[in-house]
């Protein structure tokens, strides 16, 4: 087969060039043939300059759209020369616009001194944290100008590694589409030509799509390399995770972090973060690996020539279960990313001599109702009762994983779930050998905690999440979620319970079916006002997004409603009825 390496490389950086001003031709001219090289490195590739690198800024929304706002890709004939709509959906900025609440973050913000557009109203919500906050931030003060708000309700203009975010001011973020693409994908001024640049091929000049007639290389770019050209790389779960869970669960580092006094202000709690179950209530603008035909293609291939390209590319193997792989593997990253926090703020209260922010322990070892008997009393206690600990969610669904994966061939594992009992217990002595934790030891555990939970996760690329094990894990999560014996006594671990029982039934069921499982309809209306099945509480359940119709758009739902639906139920929570609520739940 002829590649036309050289053709390939050349366009690339001709585009790159004259796109950044830079010439980048010898880099074209130096590039050996693919065709004479088993393995693809990373040096096979055109790369940024350093100069280009320099002027990496925030492209803007408007730009993506351009592509990424087809409804029928089949029919233009740019695509039908790439077969782009077997890579990606083409949809994605109509689903974000239409649905997504990330591009209304930033109007969460408005308060009667910074509202102007006339189709935009106050937020209660920002409204009563703003009036509570001028007390003492003064007269003046706004949350839509708050550099901490912005970091996670706004776009910023320039990437995170360039603009230490103690030097942000307002004007340091695009606030005209909230959470734009970019804030998850990477800012696209570096990558933005260099990612859709096409060359024309001959029919059988393709691997996958012997149809044809043109090629976009960028789509065998290696991972690590796409990452120079400044894009995430969310085809890989810890990456995906990490992403997420700067804003989600927080990042000191980032300058994204809710702290006690937001959360005293009115800020509302933060639910537990499940990669799953939040693309799912996203609502999904990508395709999974298994959907897009490129992909699967490329998986086949590469298991008859007995290689890894698809897993090394898109983290996805032929005959495996693309959704349980992600599951188990985001559910470590989480892990991690909440212990990455707890060193961080280790670290800001000793460098201020001051404690632990608040924020930094489970919001239920003070804030509940006491009454008896009590889950959380059912629930036990992990090192020193009595004391305020740690969030407890993020270790339920990663000890599942482990106990899962110990019994399964190909990694060794059968120690990992034992291994995170016994740093579970030093985070534990930790955080309550002193009132508010010993600060030392705090920081100590949970970098101890992060390393070991991102090493134990690349085990799991050795074992296979095939069909008989994804319903065995399905098994084994609802054996701890209706376990009499043991039971869940937490509000945040009954919830990932329910979103892990959702994402594997509906892995489960056969593929081309979109409606809403009865079996789960059943199940939600067991946990009714006692369990959050919906992170967004009055949208209607729905197995896959459209372009159009399913869940109401982000400008129709009210969030102060959402939000006091979300927490009345949560704070509603009881253990009988969430344990019998997945009797009738059995794996399709």
């Amino acid at each position: 087969m002829t590649t036309g390496h050289a053709r390939r490389v050349g366009r690339a950086v001709v585009l790159a060039a004259a796109f950044a001003g830079l010439v980048l031709g010898l880099v074209a001219a130096a590039a050996p043939s693919r065709a004479a090289q088993k393995d693809e490195k990373k040096d096979d590739y055109p790369r940024p300059e350093a100069a280009l690198k320099k002027t990496q800024g925030l492209l803007g929304a408007a730009e993506c759209k351009a592509c990424h706002s087809e409804t029928k890709p089949e029919e233009k004939d740019l695509y039908k020369e790439t077969f782009g709509f077997e890579f990606i959906r083409l949809s994605e900025n109509i689903v974000w616009s239409t649905h997504d609440l990330h591009s209304t973050a930033y109007r969460s913000l408005l308060t009667d001194k910074t509202v102007k557009a006339k189709k935009d109203k106050p937020n209660p919500t920002a409204q009563r944290m703003e009036d509570k906050l001028r007390k003492y931030k003064g007269a003046d003060y706004t949350v839509a100008t708050d550099v901490g708000c912005l970091a996670c309700h706004a776009s910023t203009k320039a990437p995170l590694s360039r603009v230490p975010h103690a030097e942000w001011k307002a004007a340091s973020f695009s606030i005209t589409e909230g959470v734009g693409c970019e804030m998850c994908h990477g800012h696209g001024t570096l990558y933005e030509r260099t990612h859709r640049a096409s060359r024309d091929v001959e029919k059988t000049d393709t691997d996958v799509n012997p149809e044809a007639v043109k090629v976009v290389d960028w789509r065998s770019f290696p991972m690590a390399l796409k990452s120079e050209w400044g894009l995430t790389n969310l085809r890989d779960p810890a990456t995906a995770t990490h992403t997420c869970a700067s804003c989600h669960i927080g990042n000191k580092a980032e300058g994204r972090f809710v702290t006690h006094d937001w959360y005293a202000a009115g800020h509302p709690p933060l639910p537990p973060l499940d990669l799953l179950a939040y693309a799912r209530e996203q609502p999904r603008h990508w395709g999974f690996a298994h959907e897009m035909p490129y992909i699967t293609s490329l998986a086949k291939k590469a298991e008859k020539d007995k290689t890894d390209k698809a897993f090394a590319l898109y983290h996805y193997r032929a005959g495996e279960s693309f959704v349980a792989r992600r599951f188990a593997e985001s559910a470590l990253a989480t892990l991690a990313a909440t212990a990455t926090l707890g060193a961080q703020l280790a670290d800001d209260a000793k460098a201020k001599n001051d404690g632990l922010d608040f924020a930094a322990f489970d919001c239920y070892s003070c804030h509940h109702n006491l009454k008896y008997p009590s889950e959380r009393q059912d629930r036990g206690y992990v090192g020193r009762p009595g004391r305020p600990l740690y969030r407890p969610a993020a270790f339920a669904l990663a000890r599942l994983v482990l106990a899962h994966a110990g019994e399964m061939k190909g990694a060794d594992l059968k120690a990992a779930a034992g291994e995170l009992d016994a740093a579970e217990l030093e985070l534990a002595d930790a955080f309550t050998e002193k009132t508010y934790g010993d600060l030392a030891k705090v920081k100590a555990a949970t970098k101890k905690l992060a390393d070991w939970s991102e090493a134990t996760r690349k085990k799991l690329d050795a074992v296979r999440y095939t069909t008989e094990e994804t319903k065995r894990l399905f098994e084994m999560v609802k054996a701890a979620a209706s376990d009499d014996k043991k039971p869940v006594g937490d509000p945040e671990v009954a919830q990932l319970f329910t979103w892990a029982i959702e994402t594997l039934y509906l892995d489960l069921q056969p593929k081309d079916k979109k409606d809403a499982p009865a079996v789960l309809t059943e199940m939600r209306k067991a946990l009714d006002g006692t369990i959050v099945t919906r992170l967004r509480p009055n949208a209607a359940f729905y197995y896959e997004q459209g372009v159009t119709g399913g869940i109401p758009g982000p400008t129709v739902e009210s969030v102060d409603n959402r939000l006091k639906t979300r927490m009345d139920t949560f704070n509603s929570f009881r253990g009988d009825p969430f344990r019998k609520a997945f009797g009738a739940v059995n794996a399709p």
